[in-house]
């Protein structure tokens, strides 16, 4: 039995010390100053322990602060001027952008590079729930991994897959997967029911509305991990 399975049958009981989240975000996560690390301080401050999985400038054969797990794409991504561009620039909105024009077989390089490393970071903390910062190419591995996935969706996440059909289809898979939504704000909300979530009533309705630069949101997260893993055990 996996350690998600086990995490899931363990009860309330298993969140009396803290629960174990993995944060994954498409934006740069390079320790200390990035926004994941921020997040972070803020979870690991309610007893919660966390480990980050995301884009990083470290190269994977050097050693990383505990806890942290960076995907390296810059040697995949020099195969795409634009992609290389925004990897180094770091924020997840030019990431998720140059991700749209990437080239299938170069894509498809750098989601197996970061599947390998989200498993990692699975199997390294067992995690009760795992938090998406955004839904893109790294949402749907999060998924893979068995664990209950909640994902934050800004309007950059959407827009970005507006001109390629397959990356929509894929984001729109993983949203429909995941067992928690979080909308960045009231119009981002609003698309999501309309065009991403139509058939699907149940998820529009515990689609949650804020936003992560918010000064709470640390407590918010744990909250929305806490109520997804709560409908995955069917409580």
């Amino acid at each position: 039995m996996s350690g998600h399975a086990l995490a899931a049958e363990g009860g309330a009981g298993a969140l009396k010390d803290g629960m174990r989240i993995l944060l994954i975000d498409h934006g740069c996560c390079d320790h200390p100053h990035t926004r994941i690390h921020r997040l972070r301080a803020g979870l690991e401050a309610a007893n919660c322990e966390v480990a980050v999985c995301g884009p990083s400038s470290l190269h994977g054969l050097d050693e990383q602060p505990p806890g942290m797990h960076g995907i390296h794409l810059h040697d995949v991504a020099a195969g795409s001027r634009a992609f290389l561009a925004a990897v180094k620039e770091g924020s997840p909105e030019a990431f998720l952008s140059a991700v749209a024009g990437v080239p299938s077989r170069l894509l498809g390089l750098a989601r197996e590079t970061a599947r390998q490393m989200i498993a990692e970071a699975a199997d390294t903390l067992y995690p009760d729930t795992i938090f998406v910062l955004h839904a893109g190419i790294l949402t749907d591995l999060a998924v893979e991994t068995g664990a209950p996935v909640v994902v934050h969706v800004s309007e950059a996440d959407l827009v970005a897959t507006t001109d390629r059909p397959s990356l929509r289809r894929l984001v729109r898979a993983a949203l429909g997967s995941s067992d928690g939504l979080v909308a960045a704000n009231d119009s981002v909300a609003e698309r999501l029911k309309t065009n991403w979530l139509a058939s699907d009533p149940e998820q529009c309705l515990r689609c949650e509305t804020w936003s992560i630069d918010a000064t709470d949101a640390a407590p918010r997260i744990a909250a929305a991990c806490h109520a997804a893993l709560a409908r995955r055990r069917g409580e």
